[in-house]
């Protein structure tokens, strides 16, 4: 769920673990501010923690680290005073 106020354009993801980010996931899909998106990830993965970047409509990077999606069912993605923060459901 986006709740950071500004439109995501893009969004990455990659186990903590990693230095490189994946493909952008959203691929030519907007989230815009308010909205939200189901994304989905293997079965097979045994990754934990995940970081996540997004790029919103003004170019601008914002990275959350250290998310658990093996109990996320929903993430409620912030941004409040330049500072990312998540409720994970």
């Amino acid at each position: 769920v986006n709740k950071t106020g500004v439109d995501i354009m893009e969004v990455y993801l990659s186990p903590t673990s990693d230095n490189e980010w994946g493909e952008d996931v959203m691929g030519k899909d907007i989230l815009e501010s308010g909205q939200k998106v189901d994304i989905t990830f293997s079965s097979a993965e045994t990754e934990c923690n995940w970081d996540l970047k997004v790029v919103d409509e003004d170019d601008d990077d914002i990275v959350w680290t250290k998310l658990n999606l093996c109990t996320a069912n929903e993430i409620t993605l912030m941004y409040e005073g330049k500072r990312p923060t998540a409720i994970i459901k």
